[in-house]
């Protein structure tokens, strides 16, 4: 029988090759999963992009909405509305629709998010927690949107942070 003396070269050349073959590994599914994640933070970019052109319709939209609203609704009286009653009323809606906030925000954090990924750093904690925030960003421009195109653009910001979250729960 052959002594652990005379065993261990071979058991080292193993192991040693088996490491260097699972770091290999390691490094092209971090490269592959890094990748995956700047695709998804460009996708949510591009939501981001898409509700700030929709935006400043949002308020045109309602404006007018409401105009025919009262316009409908003060036909039959013989009460007369006046321009500042209207810009009141948009003005609220404007403050409690407002997403510039969040949207200066969600561009922020999908920058300090792609830094984070390119950082040579263990950053999966970071990440995570970027995620988190990315999610309460888009969540509140879906509340607030009273758009239908924007809240579909939340819809899609929202699966591509939940795939972002999936492939952040796999990095160290």
């Amino acid at each position: 029988p052959e002594t652990v003396q005379q065993l261990w070269p071979v058991v080292e050349r193993t192991v040693r090759a088996a490491a260097l073959k699972m770091g290999e590994f390691r490094q092209r599914e971090g490269a592959s999963m890094a990748a995956e994640l700047h695709v998804q933070s460009k996708l949510i970019a591009e939501q981001v992009d898409r509700v700030v052109g929709l935006a400043p319709q949002v308020i045109v939209e309602y404006r007018d909405k409401l105009l025919q609203r009262v316009s409908d609704l003060v036909k039959d009286l013989d009460t007369r509305l006046g321009p500042s009653d209207v810009l009141r009323e948009v003005a609220l809606f404007v403050d409690r629709s407002d997403i510039n906030e969040e949207i200066t925000r969600l561009k922020s954090h999908l920058t300090q998010f792609s830094k984070l990924l390119d950082d040579a750093t263990s950053q999966g904690r970071k990440l995570d927690f970027m995620c988190q925030e990315l999610f309460r960003e888009v969540n509140t421009i879906g509340s607030k949107a009273n758009h239908v195109e924007i809240s579909h653009a939340a819809v899609e910001a929202k699966a591509c942070v939940e795939r972002m979250r999936e492939i952040v729960q796999n990095v160290e």
